[in-house]
């Protein structure tokens, strides 16, 4: 049978958790059982792998609203299902405002709670495992991906945030550059961020921007005034576009690489400061080189560590995490209701090619949740250019069969036909599909049947 995946099980009363136990197992489950909210609390604490909590409500000591609160804290990817004998409208409302996933009444009806469990499984797969690479790297909250090209940029940039080593980001615009940026920063203990995009400067004023000038350095220099390298002291300063930089300001940056020194404008006196400089550009940084708008020298200081971030077309895998934290995000930016994602909607994301990369999604999720008909989003909530994009090049509607299908079932079929395109080859399919091997053996060991298949 299937690993249908773990489960942790909370009741005090003994029979009942017993029931459960036989019940899900049967079903596939790992089944993590605890007589008490304080068990079941013992078992997060101590790092356990669980993708959902099925809780009684009444238990004495800490009971299951007290317990939600701490899984909430803990582990907010993880659906909570509660129990009880008491159900009613208000006390069912008040569970779901908490962060619930879904509320049964006692006694449990087994086909109803079968199906519950294993739609909570399935629908959170996806933050599920950002939440595990989380906890893996110690990534900060807006920081998503769970590719492999994201897993070894982001274990790379926790790696070297403690260091002062200069950073180089590349990739295309609207990749997340930024964002990795602010990354590094927040794991490096470093006091504030501060950003400049160098192609917003005027040439003429790029190195009093940067480096400060004094009173009277030129007509308008009324006080003296620090630059952004100063104003990055112990913390981390984020050079966008690098590339844009004057030929005329490059040495004087180039110095500051080398030393940590530079001059404020109209200034003799040497200045220091030990701001950690991460750049980032779009542009392809050698043949700026060869063509001779950046210096040689300065590429080399500024690429002692190099993150390419791949465009989003060439990582799809992270397209449903990606959609699902924008969703929430844009959703409380805007004072909006929360929306789900349906199947064919993510179908469609997902083969999209998203030439503006990451902020082309964000505009296209903000526009859907503004415009929405429903509760969750459809492919019908899509502009019409993504909408009648699928992977083969067939309209969505085609795509799909008459039957909906689940957000699992798509996700099983896509890992199939790639197992099927290489052979069989697990190995070669984990990189097409851009997750590792255990990941994918995880995955296959949850395909029902696959295992005899293969036997």
């Amino acid at each position: 049978m299937a690993d249908a995946g773990r489960i942790l099980v909370v009741d005090d009363d003994e029979t009942q958790l017993k029931l459960l136990q036989t019940v899900l197992e049967a079903d596939g489950w790992t089944v993590l059982p605890a007589g008490s909210g304080e068990q079941a609390l013992a078992l997060l604490d101590r790092g356990e792998e669980i993708d959902v909590i099925l809780s009684d409500l009444m238990m004495p000591g800490m009971d299951g609203r007290a317990l939600l609160a701490a899984a909430q804290e803990r582990r907010p990817e993880v659906p909570f299902i509660l129990m009880t004998a008491y159900a009613t409208v208000d006390s069912a409302v008040e569970a779901l405002h908490a962060g619930a996933y879904h509320y049964l009444a006692k006694p449990t009806k087994l086909p109803e709670l079968r199906i519950v469990v294993q739609r909570a499984r399935e629908t959170t797969e996806t933050q599920r495992e950002l939440a595990r690479l989380r906890r893996r790297v110690g990534l900060p909250a807006d920081v998503v991906g769970v590719s492999r090209q994201m897993q070894e940029i982001l274990e790379t940039a926790i790696r070297i945030a403690p260091t002062a080593t200069p950073v180089l980001i590349t990739g295309e615009t609207g990749t997340g550059k930024e964002v990795v940026a602010r990354a590094i920063h927040g794991a490096s203990g470093r006091n504030n961020f501060v950003a400049l995009n160098c192609a917003a400067i005027p040439p003429s004023l790029f190195e009093s921007e940067l480096f400060g000038y004094m009173r009277g350095a030129f007509t308008d220099a009324r006080r003296d005034h620090a630059g952004l390298v100063e104003a990055a002291a112990n913390g981390t300063l984020f050079l966008d576009e690098v590339a844009e930089v004057p030929l005329a300001s490059q040495p004087k940056l180039l110095r500051y690489l080398q030393d940590g020194e530079f001059r404020r404008l109209g200034d003799t006196d040497v200045r220091r400061s030990n701001a950690r400089l991460i750049a980032a550009t779009n542009r392809n940084p050698e043949e700026e080189v060869a063509a001779g708008r950046l210096r040689e020298d300065l590429f080399y200081r500024l690429n002692i560590v190099h993150l390419h971030i791949a465009p989003l077309r060439e990582r799809p895998v992270d397209i449903p995490a990606l959609a699902f934290h924008l969703l929430k995000r844009l959703a409380d930016r805007y004072q909006l209701e929360h929306a789900d994602l349906a199947p064919d909607a993510l179908a469609a994301l997902t083969a999209y090619r998203w030439p503006g990369n990451i902020r082309e999604l964000e505009n296209v999720l903000a526009r859907a949740l503004a415009l929405r008909s429903g509760s969750t989003l459809t492919v019908r909530d899509l502009p019409p250019q993504i909408a009648q994009v699928t992977a083969a090049g067939a309209t969505a509607a085609e795509a799909l069969p008459a039957a909906p299908l689940t957000l699992e079932e798509l996700e099983k079929r896509h890992i199939l036909h790639i197992l099927e395109q290489t052979g069989g080859n697990k190995l070669k399919a984990a990189e097409i599909l851009g997750i590792d091997r255990s990941t994918l053996h995880r995955k296959l060991k949850q395909i029902q049947g696959y295992e005899a298949l293969q036997s």
